[in-house]
């Protein structure tokens, strides 16, 4: 019997039956073990997240049916993929995408009026110019807006579930099913599309304008909208065809009233928090 040094458990072999941790020996204190350990991170983390990444890019569905029913090992854990996501948009932004300058917030439709005079009442308080504001602002909300996109699964999750309620589904796998989706989202439309972008716009002289933009966005989101539904919910062509446009049309209004609406709420304080 030996001892775990994690939980004090007693146990047999070579891993804790309480904890899961490893038994260190000697041997595993080795320079040449430190490498061996790395080498198999580094392939098991390769594998794992190029299987997720195919699996999201080609096989819409796969994934989330695989993950829910599982099938875990091979891929790389979706929230994490997620979250890996928001940091190569974090750190590598190729435009501005879902982080807008101040004087935008204020032409949103439904909350526009109301943050136009939330910065009226600031730029009183503080005496300072809206330009001035607007730097402050720029410098918060960059971070904000990237943070807050954690906010895209549960939303997503929480509508799925509304939208197949007669399927009674566990929520866990909603959850995974608006991760795949939102992964997709964000990959496609705010990192690989912006690269596309700038090497046909900045290189090739190209121009395409917003509406066209926004149409090729939404037009793609619907596709891999209804190919991913189809292919997990397995209802008729065109009971998945209405539900797929529902949900990229609810999804883009979360974008842009609804998230913005948080970011700018969410950078305001941290503004005054700051001071």
């Amino acid at each position: 019997m030996k001892t775990c040094k994690n939980c004090q458990s007693e146990f047999k072999g070579k891993y804790c039956n309480q904890c899961g941790q490893k038994f260190y020996t000697e041997k595993d204190k080795s320079v040449s073990h430190l490498i061996e350990e790395s080498f198999h991170f580094l392939t098991h983390f390769e594998g794992n997240f190029f299987n997720s990444l195919k699996a999201v890019l080609f096989r819409p569905g796969k994934l989330s049916a695989e993950y829910s029913n599982g099938i875990r090992k091979k891929y790389f854990k979706p929230i994490s993929f997620y979250l890996m996501i928001i940091i190569l948009y974090l750190i590598f932004p190729l435009f501005q995408g879902l982080n807008m300058e101040m004087k935008y917030y204020k032409k949103l439709e439904i909350s526009g009026n109301y943050i136009e005079h939330q910065i009226e009442e600031k730029l009183e308080k503080e005496k300072i110019s809206e330009a001035e504001l607007a730097e402050k602002f720029n410098k918060v909300s960059a971070k904000t807006s990237k943070v807050l996109l954690l906010v895209f699964i549960p939303f997503t999750a929480m509508f799925l579930y509304f939208l197949y309620f007669t399927k009674k589904r566990f929520m866990f796998d909603n959850f995974i099913l608006a991760t795949e989706i939102n992964i997709f989202y964000l990959l496609v439309f705010y990192l690989i599309f912006p690269f596309i972008y700038f090497l046909i716009v900045d290189l090739s002289g190209f121009y395409i304008t917003e509406r066209t933009l926004t149409i090729l966005i939404l037009s793609g989101f619907w596709i891999y909208s209804y190919i991913i539904l189809k292919y997990i919910m397995k209802e008729k062509w065109w009971l998945t065809v209405i539900k797929s446009l529902i949900l990229i049309l609810i999804h883009s209004y979360f974008v842009m009233e609804i998230y913005k609406f948080l970011v700018f709420e969410t950078t305001f304080l941290l503004m005054n928090q700051l001071q």
